[in-house]
């Protein structure tokens, strides 16, 4: 049982350290969608660093999950995030139907849409069962596991990071090509 909750746990933290370098690669867009749920009156500036907040945070919560499997009230916290994301899908559906989401950055285009709330429930159930216990014996890593494990975290941010920003690059050339 342990090897599931623990595959859970790992599994939400790679997923988040993704969104969130991919977020960072593409921060315009990401807060073009979060102005979809704020009133017109907030300025566009306060948006874009609530889109760096979300991403960074998303990137923080990952690496801090995948480098210290032990502390078990970053569980807690990432099951009320995954909570928020079934929020922000249910919303955008209802509001925004068929508008990009940009949850995994450039990495996607899924949108707002009833298969966009059932994965979002997915997580939030992975999310459950990573805040179920485990023995302590499963998570005991040493300060060189633990700090090893952290430089793995950032490399998957920066692989993540490297590969939306190469995509959102593409698009941009793509779209700037004219067809004589």
């Amino acid at each position: 049982m342990d090897v599931l909750i623990l595959g859970a746990k790992s599994g939400l933290a790679v997923m988040l350290l993704v969104a969130g370098g991919a977020k960072l690669a593409d921060l315009a867009s990401f807060a073009a969608t979060m102005r979809l749920f704020v009133p017109r009156r907030i300025p566009q500036a306060v948006i874009r660093g609530c889109a760096l907040g979300v991403a960074l945070t998303e990137f923080g919560l990952g690496a801090a999950s995948l480098s210290a499997p032990s502390a078990w009230w970053l569980n807690q916290v990432i099951f009320v995030l995954a909570c928020a994301f079934v929020g922000v899908s249910v919303v955008g559906y209802a509001l925004h139907r068929g508008r990009a989401c940009r949850c995994f950055g450039a990495l996607s285009q899924r949108k707002f849409d009833a298969a966009g709330i059932l994965r979002s429930v997915v997580i939030g159930a992975v999310a459950a069962v990573a805040m179920s216990g485990v023995r302590p014996a499963s998570v005991q890593v040493g300060a060189a596991e633990s700090g090893l494990l952290a430089a793995a975290a950032v490399l998957v941010g920066l692989v993540a990071l490297t590969a939306a920003r190469a995509l959102v690059v593409s698009r941009e050339s793509e779209s700037r090509v004219t067809v004589p």
